[in-house]
């Protein structure tokens, strides 16, 4: 069995092109897998990334807001779907604007946070702070969603 250790340069520069599963590919290029799954299972479907992608497979919006610092804090997407249950949990029966109006909300938050972050630790911060002192002028402001459908 060979095993490289990270300072060797070759195996350095290997593992430094090597990405996630999840950002090998823009979050567009699942839109229309997106668009089956939900209409083969009758439900909505988000795409996270650096545009956010929800459909119920006929609609399809876009969520623009957010910084590409969030994809290194843990657990933003937990804490994203969270607020989509909460979202959702006010007006099932518009689950749909629901999904996207949480996922810009969130990511507004992470364009508010940013601008008061030094890096990803004090981002997470900010973030929570962010989320809680949000007001409805900010968010009819600066909330970025659009139709692709």
């Amino acid at each position: 069995m060979h095993t490289c250790p990270i300072t060797h340069p070759e195996c350095f520069r290997l593992v430094r092109r090597v990405k996630g599963a999840d950002s090998l590919h823009e979050s567009s290029d699942a839109v229309e897998a997106a668009k089956s799954l939900a209409k083969s299972s009758g439900s909505i479907v988000a795409i996270s990334g650096s545009v956010d992608f929800v459909t119920d497979g006929q609609r399809v919006v876009g969520a623009h807001n957010g910084v590409p610092m969030l994809q290194k804090i843990t657990a933003t997407g937990c804490a994203v779907t969270a607020l989509i249950a909460a979202f959702v949990a006010t007006d099932p029966t518009h689950a749909f604007e629901a999904t996207a109006s949480a996922l810009s909300v969130f990511g507004l938050a992470g364009e508010i946070g940013m601008g008061l972050a030094k890096g990803p630790a004090s981002l997470r911060m900010h973030l929570i702070d962010s989320l809680h002192g949000l007001d409805q002028e900010t968010v009819l402001q600066r909330v970025k969603i659009t139709s692709f459908s």
